[in-house]
């Protein structure tokens, strides 16, 4: 937390944990780009980021020392919970189990957002996986001869929102013209569409 001094300008009045570091050039950073106006500031630079919230009826400035790449907008919901805490009137005491709170606070909102990336991590490896098993799959039913064409382009199409032409002619082994005849068939059955603009098929769903 940081506070106006008459003297010294802007000042470090309260922090958690006790051995954060904050340079003195950026506290009066803060408290210049505040300029004693209620708001949010964020700064990032090459050997610092945090976000701010100056408070205008207890005239304190609230900081959040993020790690290098930490997105601010992670941690304003932090900022909106001890907003609430400072218009309590508290004791100094009080107001140090407070901060060790939302100290605790933002560490949970950290473990949360990474434990979402890692879970959409896995989740994407997962498809990738899903993809490439599909993949090898349909090159194994292509090759066979105990399908027919239209049921292998049904099958591609299944895998893929929507396959090119190319893609078709050297994925189905057969030739053109039958390849061409099926297509046709097919879409006016109704059971494929064709994209003119990517010479690509779907299946109509």
């Amino acid at each position: 937390m940081i506070k106006w001094d008459e003297i010294l300008g802007g000042n470090i009045y309260m922090k958690y944990p006790n051995d954060v570091a904050i340079p003195e050039n950026v506290v009066q950073q803060i408290q210049i780009s505040h300029n004693f106006v209620e708001s949010y500031i964020t700064i990032e630079e090459k050997n610092w980021n945090s976000i701010s919230y100056y408070n205008e009826n207890k005239e304190i400035i609230i900081v959040l020392v993020l790690d290098k790449y930490d997105d601010s907008s992670d941690y304003t919901v932090i900022l909106d919970e001890f907003k609430k805490e400072l218009e309590l009137e508290l004791n100094e005491e009080r107001l140090k189990e407070h901060i060790e709170r939302i100290y605790n606070l933002s560490l949970k909102v950290f473990r949360t957002r990474d434990e979402v990336i890692m879970k959409l991590s896995n989740e994407v490896a997962q498809l990738k996986t899903l993809e490439y098993d599909l993949t090898k799959k349909f090159a194994l039913i292509s090759k066979s001869d105990h399908l027919k064409v239209k049921s292998k382009i049904q099958f591609l199409l299944v895998f893929k929102d929507d396959v090119k032409y190319s893609e078709l002619r050297k994925s189905i082994n057969t030739s053109k013209r039958w390849l061409d005849s099926v297509l046709e068939t097919l879409s006016k059955n109704n059971i494929i569409g064709y994209n003119n603009k990517n010479d690509s098929y779907y299946l109509k769903l």
